[in-house]
């Protein structure tokens, strides 16, 4: 089981926390880009619909929009409430699963979801939630990664791209990045835009704090999918290409989507 499919259940929840932590700091360009493109006007209302540890509450909350939660994990709902009320700031929050939500058709002036698809049971079911709860003319904003998008240099690239391959193996849907227009344009949304944030990573040390080679290529012998001594080889030629200066990887570590629910007929 993947731990963010059900946070509470999975005995990590300081671990989980700490996670959020660190991604709101380094994905903090791509969550600028996502958030300067959710078009909502100060004052109105917008979902953050997977609301996690409640870091982008306060944001909302700092861009004068009117910020509501909801998040199927009490522990990330406490974590939510401590970090508002820490700083004088609006509590609305609502434990809920993304497939079934407790609001009214139309609530919302907009919408945001980050990195939630890649986990539920059924990503295009809370999409279609997420249309049903923006007004007409309402702006949606999507963040999640595509697990499947490394790629390695090597001398092996069978090898390479088998262990690439195994890569986010653990979670539900490891290609979301790349499934994003497509799940949107199917949900009735219109006017997506699509922007993919492609890095280029120049050693292990700074590729592990997004991906684990180690992991991935344990996954991939343990799986059956490549001998352990071909997969060992490999990490060697990673090691030493990264001490050496010359290694390169690149990931698609975000795709960020932006969309609207259609204005009514007559509008």
């Amino acid at each position: 089981m993947n731990a963010f499919t059900d946070v509470d259940r999975s005995g990590r929840g300081p671990e989980l926390l700490h996670y959020l932590d660190d991604a709101h700091r380094g994905l903090a360009a791509p969550k600028g880009v996502m958030r300067a493109g959710l078009d909502v006007p100060a004052g109105h209302d917008v979902l953050d619909l997977g609301c996690g540890a409640g870091h982008e509450l306060v944001e909302l909350e700092r861009t004068g929009r009117c910020a509501f939660g909801a998040d199927s994990s009490r522990l990330m709902l406490d974590a939510s409430r401590q970090r508002l009320e820490a700083l004088g700031l609006p509590v609305r929050l609502v434990r809920a699963d993304a497939h079934r939500l407790p609001y009214a058709d139309g609530a919302f002036a907009g919408c945001r979801v980050e990195r939630l698809l890649q986990h539920v049971d059924d990503p295009a079911a809370v999409l279609a939630e997420a249309h049903r709860v923006l007004r007409p003319g309402g702006s949606l904003a999507v963040l999640e990664p595509d697990w499947a998008s490394l790629a390695l240099a090597s001398e092996d690239p069978e090898a390479a791209r088998i262990i690439a391959d195994a890569v986010g193996g653990h979670v539900p849907h490891r290609r979301m990045g790349r499934e994003l227009r497509g799940l949107l344009v199917a949900a009735g949304f219109a006017d997506v835009r699509v922007e993919v944030e492609l890095v280029v990573y120049t050693s292990v040390t700074e590729l592990s704090h997004v991906i684990s080679l180690e992991r991935a290529a344990h996954a991939a012998w343990t799986g059956g999918l490549i001998p352990q001594e071909r997969a060992q080889v490999l990490l060697r030629e990673q090691h030493l290409l990264s001490e050496s200066g010359a290694f390169h990887a690149t990931f698609q570590r975000t795709t960020v989507a932006w969309a609207r629910r259609p204005p009514a007929t007559g509008q």
